[in-house]
């Protein structure tokens, strides 16, 4: 038997997104969910989540997707607030940046930390997992600092870092450096085809698992639409996003699970 971690990394970027994760989660059609506390709606959103992951228990992983650039976030620390007000920078921005070794270490360092703590302050717990938003952990530099800031916030047990690519050399290289600060990283398969079409992706899902390695990660993105989806999305994502709800809750896909000896863990 294969053990696959289906997870979703955005909970917190729109209420019928948020709703969505919470229902699959407690289904046991999701095992993992990241959440954006850099998310405006976190300070509303944390506690049905809260409520979620005190009853699923060890069933599902709840962990923090840490975000450093993109939409639909803001700023948690003061001198990141100070730096870019409002808005968070492009993820090419740090991508540069990190390859000419030009990072501001110590404000990237301040807002992942910033970032931790509101998940642990408001969900009163410690999270299961770390990602990284738009692939940055990637970066060595991004990744060092990153671990670092986990490590100044002495959990009692260590989340697992989520590995940003599927490539043996971006893995091998963020395991290396996980290794010394005592985490492990959990690798990455392919995400969930962005296909519209419920039938299509049905009929895709019972190949999508083949080759993955033993408690390799599965990113999704289901939701419902809903007003604020609408305004910041594009037609053609939400229709994808519904479409990953609808095969995740049909009974068509735990047949396939089935199927293939495949446990969501």
């Amino acid at each position: 038997m294969k053990r696959v971690i289906l997870g979703a990394l955005d909970y917190g970027v729109a209420f019928g997104v948020d709703r969505t994760l919470r229902e699959l989660l407690a289904d046991g059609r999701l095992s993992a969910v990241g959440c954006l506390a850099a998310s405006p709606l976190w300070s509303r959103e944390y506690k049905p989540m809260q409520e979620i992951a005190d009853t699923v228990g060890s069933r599902g992983l709840v962990g923090v997707t840490i975000a450093l650039s993109g939409d639909r976030v803001t700023p948690v620390s003061g001198r990141m607030v100070q730096t870019y007000g409002e808005t968070m920078p492009a993820p090419s921005k740090w991508a540069r940046r990190a390859f000419f070794r030009l990072l501001p270490d110590d404000l990237l360092s301040e807002e992942v930390e910033a970032q931790l703590q509101r998940f642990t302050d408001l969900m009163e717990r410690e999270p299961d997992f770390v990602a990284v938003r738009d692939g940055l952990l990637a970066h060595g530099p991004v990744a060092r600092l990153v671990i670092k800031a986990i490590g100044a916030q002495e959990y009692r047990q260590p989340p697992s870092l989520i590995s940003p690519d599927g490539s043996r050399l971006v893995e091998g290289r963020l395991t290396r450096l996980a290794r010394k600060a005592g985490l492990k990283v959990v690798s990455k398969g392919p995400s969930m085809p962005p296909i519209p079409d419920v039938d299509v992706l049905q009929n895709r899902m019972k190949s999508h698992f083949n080759g993955l390695g033993d408690m390799a990660f599965v990113a999704s993105i289901p939701g419902k639409a809903d007003d604020r989806l609408r305004r910041e999305e594009p037609r053609e994502k939400i229709a994808i996003r519904e479409a990953h709800r609808e095969v995740l809750s049909s009974g068509q896909f735990f047949q396939t699970l089935v199927e293939r000896d495949i446990y969501l863990n």
